[in-house]
């Protein structure tokens, strides 16, 4: 039986405060009994959850660092850059940048630093040529459509503070982050929900929100024959966008333990989103 994660992300602080209202940090565990992308009702979404409702001590955040450090799973994937781009990236790659990660302080009401000091630590490398940079990833699924965010922009809409939590889980955590590294288990991946959903040829715009709970009904229909889910399940991602983009996340996580990702080939040096074929 092989276990999948899938984590929709955020780089604020509230979302990771021991009690919200309204939780937008989610986990989604898939468990297949094929190994395979498509099985006919044997990929299972085991479990939907907040991370406030992660069992152990500590923060959430600090929580979802000891469940990604434990490596019981095949991969976990992220909604969150794991990079900067190629021009902004150390010459050591991702092991350098996390390093200058780890030295970083915490803002004082976060535990990663703001996304204004991941802009700082990737200008110090090289002077931005543009306001918002994007990765070579994030540039092809611009130009398939997708509104995706510069990890050097830390105005708004910018994806700096999401790079920041993330890269602070990233050196945390301390597992094999793919592409590059690999290994047979516990292998934390990049994902972006609507890159998936374009792929496959549903929605994937404007489904956030109350206004947007039909088109995610939309989004529910076409993965059921991809996955098994309750109505309970049901019920939680029609009414958070965040729930569902957890689960659709976790396909990406699959992708890769099953080396069926799309259009992959060989990785730039700032990484690569995982998408399921």
């Amino acid at each position: 039986m092989a276990t999948y994660i899938g984590i929709d992300f955020s780089g604020g602080a509230r979302p990771w405060r021991a009690e919200v209202l309204r939780p937008t940090v989610w986990l989604a565990f898939l468990q297949s009994y094929s190994g395979k992308l498509k099985y006919s009702g044997k990929l299972k979404l085991k479990q939907l959850l907040p991370v406030q409702a992660l069992e152990g001590d500590g923060t959430p955040f600090d929580r979802l660092v000891c469940l990604l450090m434990a490596g019981e799973y095949e991969a976990a994937a992220i909604d969150a850059p794991f990079s900067l781009p190629a021009r902004h990236m150390p010459s050591g790659g991702l092991t350098e940048l996390l390093q200058k990660v780890r030295v970083l302080p915490n803002g004082a009401d976060r535990p990663f630093p703001l996304g204004r000091q991941i802009v700082e630590m990737g200008e110090s490398i090289a002077v931005k040529d543009r306001a918002k940079p994007l990765r070579a990833t994030e540039a092809y699924w611009t130009a398939r459509g997708v509104n995706t965010r510069s990890t050097m922009w830390a105005g708004a809409r910018g994806g700096a503070s999401f790079t920041a939590a993330c890269l602070r889980l990233l050196e945390r955590t301390r597992r094999p982050c793919w592409p590059w590294a690999t290994s047979n288990n516990g292998m934390l991946v990049e994902a972006f929900p609507a890159a998936q959903l374009i792929h496959w040829g549903l929605p994937y715009q404007r489904y956030s929100g109350p206004e947007g709970s039909k088109t995610r009904v939309l989004i529910l229909n076409g993965l059921r024959s991809r996955l098994s889910f309750s109505s309970n399940q049901t019920k939680l991602m029609i009414e958070s966008a965040d729930a569902l983009d957890a689960t659709i996340a976790a396909f990406a996580a699959m992708a890769v333990a099953t080396r069926r990702v799309f259009d992959f080939k060989t990785a730039p040096v700032d990484g690569f989103i995982s998408v399921a074929k």
